[in-house]
């Protein structure tokens, strides 16, 4: 590891602490000279850092940089253990995931991605991944049967919704895989399983999440009235292996009460389609109804013009604009 690499990491667990010069010396068995250049390689990336004399150096913004140390001692908290991949540009990393998950990767590998050259979400659709985003899918190995995959999204859009939501950042879950601020898209998730037949159960499953943190100046225009960041709606710039961190655990929670149905309160209180009249395939025909629940798998739960209710487990649900309440 670099004296730049090892800097970061100790001003990074040191939040708004001061890290004296020697210390750091001491800490990376160098020079506090060496120590002086890492922190001006970090003030040309773009960190502030406050220098005080007798006291050292901190971050007067937590920097969203990636640190492989930082990330490790944030994960160490959760009391499980996670191997990581980070890449600077993939083309997917659920691809990646599914790859190593084929050649015989542990249960808790996770892969983290700067950007992807081929992001994508449902039914094959383009997910723009530029940097500024969180990246990132998990390989998890689960006995669970393969009726649940619906409720495995919705887990992890629970989980996305409490981590963003521990940094001020309020969303709410459009059914069945993207969270929203207000109108516009922040967050998508694509759940894929490799399944076993024979048994009727997944061999692996792979849940990918993908977060626009910061502006991106090459959005497509075609994309403004469409998506939309945590920085530019709320002002916060969330560090990504601090999100990771809090993903993880939060996700790891989730999935591990799947069976009692734990991701339902956040899922309903915090939906963005409740409410709402929605555009969606009942019996192979194109119906109109009103959003009026979430079923405990995750199915929406959708009042037709007959009156009647019915549950969607396939699909999508496309908003129809004229008709919120």
């Amino acid at each position: 590891m670099s004296t730049k690499s090892r800097v970061l990491e100790s001003l990074l667990c040191a939040g708004d602490q001061f890290c004296s010069g020697g210390k750091l010396a001491a800490q990376c068995g160098v020079s506090r000279t060496a120590i002086w250049k890492a922190i001006e390689q970090l003030k040309a990336e773009g960190c502030e850092i406050e220098a005080v004399t007798n006291r050292g150096y901190r971050f007067r913004v937590m920097p969203d940089l990636y640190s492989e140390g930082y990330l490790r001692r944030l994960l160490e908290a959760t009391g499980k253990s996670w191997n990581v991949r980070h890449y600077e540009e993939v083309g997917s990393t659920n691809q990646v995931a599914k790859e190593l998950a084929a050649n015989g990767a542990p249960s808790g590998t996770i892969v983290i991605a700067d950007s992807q050259s081929g992001g994508r979400g449902r039914s094959g659709k383009q997910f723009h991944s530029p940097k500024g985003g969180l990246y990132v899918s998990y390989v998890l190995r689960r006995d669970m049967p393969m009726d649940q995959m619906m409720a495995v999204t919705a887990c992890a859009a629970a989980a996305v919704h409490d981590a963003l939501a521990s940094f001020g950042v309020r969303t709410l879950i459009k059914w069945v895989n993207d969270l929203y601020i207000g109108d516009r898209k922040l967050c998508g998730i694509l759940s894929e399983g490799s399944f076993s037949a024979e048994l009727s159960s997944m061999e692996y499953l792979v849940i990918g999440i993908g977060i626009n943190l910061h502006p991106d100046p090459d959005l497509p225009e075609a994309l403004h009235p469409i998506v939309t960041d945590a920085e530019t709606e709320t002002g916060v710039c969330i560090n990504r292996c601090a999100l990771v961190a809090r993903l993880t655990q939060s996700l790891d929670t989730y999935l591990d009460g799947i069976g009692e149905h734990t991701f339902l309160p956040v899922y309903t209180v915090h939906s963005y389609t409740i409410g709402k009249m929605v555009r969606v395939r009942v019996d192979g025909e194109e119906r109109i109804g009103r959003a009026v629940g979430i079923a405990s798998d995750a199915g929406l739960i959708v009042r037709l013009d007959d009156n009647t209710n019915r549950t969607i487990r396939t699909g999508t649900a496309e908003i129809v604009r004229s008709g919120i309440l």
